[in-house]
């Protein structure tokens, strides 16, 4: 039985998107294949927005709604039927087999479901604009920074507080790498003299994932405006590069 959440707590969705290069090893004629980064707005998201834009709406209500229809859905593909959801596109049966004859086609099926977006669907496209393009040469990818105690995604950090980068190919090794906050130039960029950059602790580092790094802001940063400058060289548990990669962070607030 589905378990009904106070939706009106929960984050609303991330809207950055970007762009990743991938080399066409197909192609010679040093052409790449692009691919748009991931980022998944959830079932909650969705409700916790529509209750935000609708305060007259009681968001137990509206879920409990949500799960109905979401049992139903479920409950016409059982039947073998394709569903169109909310006229955004239609989801259907397909099997997952190459079958040269009967023999090749199990008694299970083998099923799964595939889907086709109607143009009201591919037409929300249309003002879409890319935040970033990043060539994916093994480079740390930053795609948000949260600040945990607030559970906020603005931007803004607080000293000594814990903070979150998500993204990928972000776990931190090899000699020189490190998470760094570096103060902001008059463009909002870097400034290149690193004597001024701010390390955050390897003990302050208390998650050190692929896809997620938890630290403790330091405690020595002043207020104003930064970038984090990530540099990892780590491949795996016993392999790292020879040269350092990094990754740069939007703009980041320091705030008392």
């Amino acid at each position: 039985m589905a378990v009904i959440e106070n939706i009106s707590t929960l984050e609303n969705s991330s809207s950055t998107l970007s762009v990743s290069l991938h080399k066409n090893y197909l192609m010679k004629d040093g052409s790449y294949c692009a691919t748009v980064t991931r980022n998944t707005a959830t079932f909650k998201n969705i409700l916790s927005e529509i209750a935000e834009d609708n305060k007259g709406m009681d968001p137990f209500m509206l879920q409990f709604a949500a799960i109905l229809m979401q049992k139903k859905i479920l409950k016409m593909l059982e039947q073998g039927k394709a569903v169109n959801v909310l006229d955004l596109g239609t989801m259907y049966i397909a099997m997952k087999c190459n079958a040269k004859g009967k023999s090749d086609v199990a008694e299970s099926g083998n099923f799964c479901i595939k889907f086709t977006p109607t143009s009201l669907a591919n037409d929300a496209l249309s003002t879409l604009t890319v935040d970033k393009v990043v060539y994916a040469d093994g480079s740390p990818e930053i795609t948000e920074l949260s600040d945990l105690s607030s559970g906020k995604t603005d931007g803004r950090l607080t000293p000594r507080m814990p903070a979150r980068i998500t993204g990928a190919r972000l776990k931190i090794g090899g000699q020189g790498s490190g998470i760094f906050f570096a103060p902001c130039d008059s463009d909002g960029n870097p400034v290149k003299d690193e004597s001024a950059w701010l390390r955050v602790e390897d003990t302050a580092v208390f998650r050190n994932k692929p896809t997620e790094l938890n630290f403790f802001v330091p405690a020595a940063l002043e207020k104003g405006k930064y970038r984090i400058v990530l540099r990892t060289a780590y491949l795996t548990e016993k392999k790292f590069r020879k040269e350092l990669v990094e990754a740069v962070s939007k703009t980041v607030s320091i705030t008392e």
